[in-house]
Parts: C-alpha cells; structure tokens; sequence
C-alpha cells in the first residue's frame, strides 16, 4: 500500500479517536483513558512516518534560511508534541480507571488536562488546514470522484461543517477550556459539569449526555473550521504575496 495513503488512514483513525476523547462518558471512562493513551500512541507513530522531514527541518534550522511556511510546519509539530506529552502525563494523574495507583495534585491536573485538550484541537486544526492540499488531493487519488461530483460535495460538506464548527465552539466547553487559566470565573465545566452542555475532554460531565457520533462531530467540525479558517487565510497570504511580486517582475528586464 502507497505510504501517503497509510499516513492518510492513521491521521483519519488519529483524529476521530482524539475528537471522541472530548466526552470522557462517549463510550466509558475505561475506553476514555485507554482511548487517549491510543491517541498520544498513533501521533508518535504519525511524527515516526514523518521522520525524514523532521530531521532534516532540524539539521537546517539554524544553518540555512527557511521559508516562514517550513518554520511554521516545524514549530507547530513541536507544541504538538508537548501539548501530546502533557494530555498523556496530565491524563494519568488524574486517571480514575487505569493508573489508579498515580496520585497528582487534582485541582491542578483536571483543569490543565482540559486546557491542553483544546489546544491540541486548535493546533490539529492548524496542522490540517497548512496540508489542505495534500489531503484534497490524497482523497481525491483514493475514491477517485469525479470532479464534477466531487467539488460540490466537498463545498456542501465543509460549509456544513464549518458552520457547525462554529456554533460548537460557542455551545460546547471548548472556548470554557482554553480561557479558564487567564480567567478568575468557575463553573465553566472544568471539575465541575456546570457548562453550557455539561460535558468535558475527561471529566465536564458526569452523565452519558453525548454519544459517540454527536461528540465527534461536535469536535471534529470544530478542528474543520479552524483548518478551513487556516486554509483560507494561507491561500489570501500567498495572493497577496503574488501581487506584491507582479510589479517586480515585470520591472525586470526581458
């Protein structure tokens, strides 16, 4: 089987497996613990596949100059690694099932696992959005749709779930995650179960409230629409850029 297709399998398998972390009672806390462990699991052997790129981006770091985009690429595949790193540690201290044995300062370790939860979906959402091509185009080599038919469906789709991206950012506890360290507020569903939707990346709720679909899709179309708003913003980077350079070379001589 072609790599890029392999590397397209596991980031799909990745991705829904992280997004379904975000309801710890989705499935169960047992499958919740083993689940994220899985996650940090298959980004190792994600960042594995991709080692050739990592290394050589770190060899020519502080030798050569490198395009912004390549830097970007570079540093978002470190905090993801770190941000990675903390869910796993910070999961096992407060695990409730599997490392129950391993005992953290709780009141420290539920909020900052929620926190680096939502980053880590920030940061995904980033990372697919700089590779919306190669994904585009990955797909399109793997099903093999007409383009014709293909286009209007993938617009229908994205602008589906962009929009329900959108609200889930403002219904669910994920804007609630990311904000809590800067702010003196409670009851945004960290600990406690109090947020808008009473749910939680390991512990907002107390009750089977989400099933499996509906926190993947609440999630997932949150990491969609912050890769389509990355998406959009590169493409205007790169044509703004493009007009810059028209009149330069057409200055040139011929």
């Amino acid at each position: 089987m072609n790599k890029n297709v392999i590397r397209i399998i596991l980031d799909v398998v990745m991705v829904s497996l992280l997004v379904l972390m975000y309801e710890k009672y989705a499935i169960s806390i047992s499958f919740h613990e083993l689940g994220g462990l899985a996650a940090v699991g298959l980004f190792v052997i994600h960042n594995g596949l991709n080692r050739t790129w990592i290394t050589g981006i770190t060899k020519r770091m502080f030798r050569r100059p490198l395009p912004a985009r390549v830097r970007l690429g570079y540093a978002l595949a470190v905090m993801l690694l770190i941000t990675m790193t903390f869910i796993a540690v910070s999961g096992i201290m407060i695990s409730k099932t599997i490392f129950t044995n391993v005992y953290g300062d709780y009141a420290f370790w539920r909020p900052a696992h929620y926190f680096a939860s939502a980053v880590a979906l920030v940061l995904v959402g980033i990372h697919i959005g700089l590779h919306w091509s190669f994904i585009r185009t990955m797909f399109a080599r793997i099903f093999k749709v007409p383009r014709v038919i293909a286009r209007p469906l993938v617009a229908t789709f994205l602008i589906a779930a962009v929009a329900f991206g959108a609200y889930s950012m403002v219904t669910s506890e994920f804007t609630g995650w990311l904000t809590h360290p800067f702010t003196t507020e409670d009851g945004l569903g960290i600990g406690g179960g109090q947020g808008k939707q009473n749910r939680g990346a390991g512990g907002g709720s107390d009750s089977a409230d989400a099933g499996a679909a509906e926190v993947i899709a609440t999630y997932g179309s949150i990491a969609v629409a912050i890769a389509a708003a990355t998406a959009l913003t590169e493409r205007g980077l790169k044509k703004v850029g493009k007009r810059k350079r028209a009149p330069q070379l057409a200055a040139l001589p011929a």
